[in-house]
């Protein structure tokens, strides 16, 4: 890429956030793990190498909220040729004297989201890939030989204003939320060299109309077509939020400029695919209007793969014939497989099986059923999902506060009942989010965990081993019999090696856990 001396504004995020990660949403999670002893070099080779770049130079591809964050410029005074979105690896050839701003969309600048706060806490390491990267962007030489302004949002910026760290990055501008209110006045101010303020909270939007159509495809063919939730977990952000709907020409708009500059994987971006088109303030699902929004994604001749990034569980128990409706199409279009068969998948969360923290801290997150209720719902949803081969991917909070033994011991009952289906488990320390009621609140920390919480840890791991390991291998190893012979062993061996490794890391209780789950 050549530097352009028109280029005022270059936006950009982290190495691990400017990749597809091979094309796997789900791999990008293991960002969030610790480099260990492995080059960095060999990591962004083989994990997480770059995007695409077009003819110019510039990224064919970018996280989504960037692309948002271009839109905004762009139709707020801007010209194409004065905004530049550019992998951090060619900053070196867009940053020069006339770059007034560099603008960075981060989900997890300092490491302290769910995943990374957990598994560099249980695996060890080092910091997480994200934090490496995030610090690596904010501390290149063309940054501080030139010194734009640096304006940071995305989901993760309440990091750096809640670690106190945005003024030794040398960040001048964070900004905590939605950004349809205010973006294009900040860069405007840092175009023209006004002061600007060093942490900005936003309003959320209330008008769809200001929420702009993305002018170029993002990673994974990403498309929004809801924002919030509406259920008021007291652990995440997004709960908070009231729910709005992208209406459909909007999305189909996306879906036809996404194809356009050659993509043909479509991820729908929501809290909860089930309750698009639902109405508002309420939880019960409009299967007309879900059934309408995937069947027009997938009548899209280019569209070769579709991936609804979130759901919840109570709409799966409520309306059994929309998820089948739903997986009929879905399964044309899926993105993963199991045992060589097609799959759909999405993220859900469980977060426990206790009905008293479910009535604490999350009590609408089953409406419109009851707290009391939950487990219940969560097996027969499970139950639904996998009869229309629907593996949920879930997650489960250990630590949230005033959890007592009782709650985990329910929690471990709950995955007792959730034996014989198939989903894939991912426990996370409770983390106290910026914008969610428990913020103030302290999170998990691995060391205090007791045995109880270890055990339930092990078993969602010992549970995604058993179930995904002959996947993992069938795509790895072609040879019949080092398959069988690498499938004999593998749990073992890995049991016995993390039985050491843990026991001496965090000692003799998770070192218990394994073995007890291990020889159940």
């Amino acid at each position: 890429m050549t530097s352009d001396s028109r280029v005022k504004i270059v936006l950009t995020a982290s190495a691990t956030e400017m990749s597809d990660f091979y094309n796997s949403p789900f791999i990008a999670f293991v960002a969030g793990f610790a480099k260990g002893p492995v080059p960095l070099w060999l990591v962004r080779k083989k994990l997480y190498p770059p995007v695409e770049r077009n003819g110019d130079g510039r990224a064919k591809y970018a996280p989504y909220g960037l692309r948002k964050v271009e839109a905004l410029l762009l139709e707020n005074g801007f010209d194409e040729s004065e905004v530049a979105v550019v992998h951090p690896f060619d900053l070196d050839a867009v940053v020069s004297s006339n770059t007034k701003a560099v603008g960075i969309s981060s989900m997890d600048p300092t490491g302290m989201g769910y995943v990374s706060k957990t598994y560099s806490s249980i695996v060890g390491g080092g910091e997480p890939l994200n934090a490496i990267e995030f610090k690596a962007l904010v501390q290149h030489p063309s940054i501080k030989n030139h010194r734009p302004k640096v304006i940071v949002g995305g989901f993760g910026a309440w990091q750096l204003e809640r670690r106190k760290v945005a003024e030794s990055y040398g960040v001048d501008c964070v900004v905590i939320g939605e950004g349809e209110e205010t973006v294009a006045e900040i860069f405007k101010k840092a175009v023209n060299e006004e002061p600007i303020p060093r942490v900005i909270r936003t309003q959320t939007s209330s008008e769809n109309e200001k929420i702009p159509c993305i002018k170029h495809a993002a990673i994974h063919g990403c498309i929004e077509i809801s924002r919030g939730c509406g259920r008021n977990c007291q652990f995440c952000t997004p709960t908070m939020q009231r729910k709005r709907d992208v209406p459909l020409e909007k999305i189909m708009k996306e879906v036809e400029l996404t194809t356009r500059e050659g993509g043909d994987h479509v991820t729908l971006v929501t809290e909860d695919i089930f309750l698009y088109g639902a109405k508002d303030k309420q939880f019960i699902p409009n299967k007309e209007a879900v059934l309408k929004l995937v069947k027009s994604v997938a009548s899209h001749p280019s569209v070769k793969a579709i991936q609804p990034s979130h759901m919840s569980l109570a709409p799966v128990a409520y309306d059994p014939n929309m998820v089948r409706e739903l997986a009929e199409i879905l399964l044309e279009y899926s993105w993963y497989s199991h045992e060589k068969k097609p799959i759909v998948t999405a993220e859900t969360g469980i977060e426990t099986g206790s009905v008293r923290l479910m009535r604490k801290y999350m009590a609408g997150k089953m409406l419109p059923f009851k707290p009391e209720q939950w487990k219940e719902i969560v097996s027969q949803s499970f139950g639904i999902l996998n009869d229309n081969n629907w593996y949920p991917l879930a997650t489960l909070i250990v630590g949230l506060p005033d959890e007592k033994e009782e709650d985990v011991i329910e929690t471990l009952e709950l995955m007792d009942d959730l034996k014989d289906y198939r989903a894939f488990y991912v426990p996370l320390l409770f983390v106290p989010l910026e914008n969610c009621f428990l913020m103030n609140n302290r999170g998990a920390e691995v060391d205090s965990l007791t045995r109880a919480r270890w055990e339930f840890i092990v078993h969602c791991w010992k549970y995604n081993m058993k179930i995904w390991r002959d996947t993992f291998l069938e795509q790895r190893i072609h040879n019949p019999l080092l398959y069988k012979l690498v499938k004999r062993m593998s749990i073992p061996f890995i049991a016995k090696v993390a039985g050491i490794y843990y026991g001496i890391k965090h000692g003799k209780e998770m070192e218990d856990a394994i073995w007890k789950m291990v020889n159940a």
